[in-house]
């Protein structure tokens, strides 16, 4: 009869340590689902951000706090590795933001600075092979005007004008004559004299 109890004794103990086992991998396959979803989600989320709405981009941000939010009540059955991807991959998110909001601060001030230095050519619709010639004069005279006061934030604003309004001639230089063409040239050239002569100065 005492061998019979210590057999199922036994047994119990074995049925209860196979049941917790079962429960502890299952809970790990869970953990371990969830943060596969979360890992997709976010690389779903962070290819070309700077390119989403507003409003989209918003939902996307409270979508992330509520994942998380999830996620951070069940970080005490993280294992180590599984706690670093989880913080891994909320900075890679982060990361985004913060880059994506860079990214808009910096379109909106190269609108403002092709305003500055473009006039009424701002809007890159209006350069045509007829007239890109005296964009680049006007462009080029704004420049002189102006460069001497300019900081290396500046000089970076004035490139990117300038890289823009490269791009366009690129695409109606088939207008341009030779002479044309020359005179350009040029005028990019002497662009790049005065910030370089600018460096010098400073």
């Amino acid at each position: 009869m005492k061998i019979m109890a210590k057999y199922l004794l036994l047994a119990f103990v074995l049925l209860t340590n196979s049941l917790l086992s079962g429960c502890s991998a299952s809970k790990e396959q869970e953990i371990g689902d969830d943060i596969s979803d979360f890992r997709t989600w976010v690389n779903m989320q962070t290819e070309k951000v700077s390119d989403r709405t507003e409003e989209d981009w918003q939902r996307t941000k409270d979508d992330f706090k509520l994942r998380t939010q999830e996620l951070d009540d069940q970080q005490e059955n993280f294992s180590d590795e599984i706690k670093q991807e989880y913080a891994q991959l909320k900075q890679k998110f982060n990361d985004a933001d913060e880059e994506r909001a860079r990214t808009l601060a910096q379109r909106e001030s190269l609108t403002t600075w092709q305003e500055r230095l473009l006039g009424s050519y701002a809007d890159r619709n209006t350069i045509t092979g007829a007239n890109v010639r005296d964009v680049y004069i006007a462009f080029m005279d704004k420049v002189r005007e102006e460069h001497k006061n300019w900081t290396d934030k500046d000089w970076e604003m004035a490139k990117m004008v300038r890289d823009e309004l490269d791009k366009r001639k690129d695409e109606v230089d088939d207008d341009l004559t030779t002479d044309e063409q020359v005179k350009i040239k040029a005028l990019q050239m002497e662009f790049r004299t005065l910030e370089s002569s600018d460096d010098v100065r400073d």
